[in-house]
């Protein structure tokens, strides 16, 4: 790699995939994977550690498989079309035993005694458009570099490690490349230095109708010396071994270009001929993949004189950029063209995939907003093809619908891009008949439209019959105003207050007795043997603790309910200072979530996941700004840019965009609407370029880490009273300047002066 390349990217190079790697079924610190690709790229590569976890990466191992092509968004999910790349130096006899083994069965353990190499992880680079480790059983350096759509490889013997090898077996070497597939697999060599495969694994899918091709170009000619079948994790895994006719010597440095095409091997040809990428040489190609990523990175500066928290932030930057994925190509018009999963047919149009909207509709799609703006409309057309081709909105693609998580919060990602003006008027009145039809259908299949819709309307919530009943009436109740939202926006005033009313069905399941949510039975009667930490059972991933405040679009109504700013206030403060702890409940079994919970020790605030992403800033519609600029400051400083940088799933993003939201002292409580709240920004410069060239620019003059709270602000030179702030306003460009202090005050702000709540637009 190119050293002075390096020292001009210090941003990128800077951060370290491997962030929250370090998990555990029961525990995590954010489940994720150290993906190496391209922002929102059709790919990710990944270092496999291990055969026997779909944590298939884990920072602790020592030795290695390969490189793992996946879509695997999460553990939780799988992994679908994914395949493993392997190359080592070999002797003859070593090949001659290759070439016999299609002639039986290599069971699990000696399939990985065969394949498995120790690495220098020490020594390993893990970037998010570049990963290079070395090999110890042959001292081959490996490098790769992600396209779009693919990657190219280099496999590199120092002269050192060549005579290494030679002093050591007295044999000639050979250079050979494994792939293995899982699923039904389909294999062609196309002429003398192209190898073409294709598997259809799906992992779990709503139609299991998906393959992706892949053509592999080498510089030399190849042989494919072996094929065969082996049961590895009670899957079948097809491993083929190409042979390179290329001369090992001391400066060996062996190279491959990977495209790939979710429609046919001929459109992963197109991909490979129009993709600039690949007609560079490798220094180029390091540059062009960088300079992708810089774009994305460079969207927002910061400064600080605690580096390790400015590697946090741009790390956690990189982190949202890793999904949704593109799951579209260009056919050789340079139309746009997808293979849709759904109806099995190439379609027109944009599709992406891996992304769980009830995830992201909290800080994703609002960061996007304001950072990637002209990209938003191609998620929004991705989103609608989806409703096109399936007759209804998606909740969690991956590659298909998989229907998890209550709710269908993609209304959330719809209305904040139609009310920010992000999408055309044609394409918002088609997301509206979208949000429609979804939000009043049950479809034939468990993952389509709202469940139990039928019982839910009429009494205005859904009774305990159905599992998770509270959390999924409270995301028909915000999916109700989203859909007032869009209607309101394209001047439908009759249809928008009639789902701004439907939205505060909220109100049936409030019980004051508890000053909580509350599962109700079919005819409207609260359940018995009630409590508060008990988990599960009407509540999603938490307890009424958690899960009660969910009602995003009216917090001030939801004010109303408890008694006042004082009970409210007091009900988050009990809610912040108690023990985290839980029941069981219907889990019937300790949870990671439970344990995350635990571990944080925020009482009950699981900042650890996403129903509690909102909480700290509720304080602010109290009238207590100063309380959540504390606790967001406290909240910031559990996340760091090590393996065990979060405490909970990181979740396609959304934790990672929580935190640059919050610590730039944004946060968009209600999405769906123009406001993002006011917080404490928590750097010493900081700055959002914005793409019209305009900049919106944070500055503290007295910048003490012992300050708690702002004391007022001034934005472009005028003092600021709002607890709030409208996107279009931001998207001019503005200075703000925040004064911030240390004692907090015992002054309230008036309620004029708080973010957004529906009950205000109705009166």
């Amino acid at each position: 790699m190119n050293e002075n390349y390096k020292l001009n990217n210090s941003r990128l190079q800077q951060i370290d995939t491997r962030q929250g790697t370090n998990n555990r079924y029961e525990f995590g610190h954010g489940n994720t994977l150290p993906y190496t690709g391209t922002p929102f790229g059709m790919n990710h590569f990944v270092l496999m550690s291990r055969w026997d976890d779909v944590r298939f990466y884990h920072p602790e191992d020592v030795s290695l498989f390969g490189i793992r092509l996946t879509h695997q968004p999460s553990p939780w999910m799988g992994d679908f079309c994914f395949s493993i790349m392997h190359g080592q130096l070999v002797t003859d006899e070593e090949i001659e035993a290759f070439e016999v083994l299609d002639q039986g069965q290599l069971d699990a353990n000696q399939f990985q005694a065969m394949f498995r190499t120790n690495y220098m992880a020490q020594e390993a680079i893990f970037q998010p458009h570049y990963l290079s480790y070395r090999q110890l059983k042959d001292h081959l350096s490996v490098e790769l570099i992600a396209s779009e759509r693919g990657a190219s490889l280099r496999y590199s013997s120092s002269e050192l490690a060549y005579y290494q090898l030679q002093r050591t077996q007295h044999k000639e070497l050979s250079f050979v490349y494994m792939i293995m597939l899982a699923g039904d697999v389909q294999v062609e060599v196309a002429g003398s230095k192209r190898l073409n495969v294709c598997t259809d694994f799906t992992s779990g899918s709503k139609y299991n109708q998906l393959g992706q091709y892949q053509s592999i170009y080498f510089q030399d000619e190849i042989e494919l010396i072996s094929s065969f079948q082996t049961e590895l994790l009670d899957e079948s895994v097809q491993v083929l071994m190409v042979k390179v006719d290329h001369p090992i010597n001391q400066h060996s440095s062996i190279e491959l270009d990977v495209s790939t095409s979710y429609i046919s091997w001929e459109q992963a040809e197109i991909n490979y001929r129009c993709d600039a990428f690949y007609q560079l040489e490798w220094d180029g190609k390091v540059h062009h993949s960088a300079e992708l990523w810089n774009d994305y990175l460079n969207r927002i500066d910061v400064e600080d004189s605690d580096g390790e928290k400015v590697k946090t932030f741009y790390t956690c930057l990189y982190r949202t950029a890793t999904f949704p994925q593109m799951a579209y190509e260009l056919d050789e018009q340079g139309e746009i063209i997808h293979y849709s999963p759904y109806t099995s047919e190439v379609e027109s149009g944009i599709f992406y995939t891996n992304n769980g909207y009830w995830d992201t509709f909290r800080t994703n799609y609002p960061l996007y907003a304001l950072i990637i703006p002209e990209k938003v409309p191609a998620f929004i057309e991705g989103i609608l093809n989806v409703y096109k081709e399936d007759h209804y909105l998606p909740k969690w693609l991956s590659p298909d619908e998989r229907g998890l998580m209550p709710g269908t919060l993609v209304d959330g990602v719809i209305a904040d891009a139609v009310v920010k003006g992000l999408v055309s008027e044609e394409m918002a009145e088609a997301l509206l008949e979208a949000m429609i039809y979804t939000a009043n259908n049950e479809g034939g299949h468990e993952t389509e439209g709202r469940q139990g819709y039928a019982d839910y309307l009429d009494p205005g919530y859904l009774p305990n019959t159905y599992h998770e009943s509270v959390n999924k009436s409270l995301d028909y109740c915000f999916s109700d105003f989203c859909i007032g939202q869009v209607a309101s926006y394209l001047g439908k005033d009759e249809l928008a207050q009639e789902y701004w009313e439907r939205s505060l069905n909220y109100r049936h399941l409030f019980d004051r007795q508890f000053g909580s949510m509350h599962p109700k039975d079919s005819k409207g009667r609260f359940t018995d043997d009630f409590v508060l930490h008990r988990w599960g059972e009407g509540f999603t991933e938490g307890s009424a603790w958690q899960n009660s405040l969910s009602v995003f679009h009216n917090i001030q109504d939801l004010i109303d309910l408890y008694g006042g700013d004082e009970a409210f206030y007091h009900h988050l403060y009990d809610l912040v200072n108690q023990l985290p702890i839980y029941e069981h409940g219907s889990y019937h079994q300790e949870i990671h979530e439970m344990t995350e919970l635990a571990q944080a020790n925020f009482g009950q605030l699981a900042l650890s996941n996403q129903p509690s992403f909102h909480i700290p800033y509720l304080f602010i519609y109290a009238g207590y700004p100063h309380v959540t600029h504390l606790l967001v400051q406290l909240l910031l400083k559990t996340f760091n840019s090590s393996v065990d940088g979060f405490l909970g799933d990181e979740d396609n993003g959304s934790l990672s965009s929580w935190y640059v939201l919050s610590s730039l002292g944004l946060y968009a409580v209600t999405p769906g609407t123009t406001e993002y709240v006011l917080g404490m920004n928590d750097w010493q410069k900081s700055r959002i370029n914005l793409e019209n060239g305009s900049t919106i620019k944070w500055s503290t003059p007295y910048h003490a880490q012992e300050a708690t709270h702002v004391k007022e602000r001034f934005i472009n030179g005028n003092k600021y009273i709002k607890e709030y702030i409208n996107y279009g306003t931001l998207m001019k460009g503005v200075s703000i300047v925040q004064d911030v202090g240390i004692v907090p005050p015992i002054e309230k702000v008036l309620e004029k002066h708080r973010p957004f709540s529906l009950k205000h637009h109705m009166e």
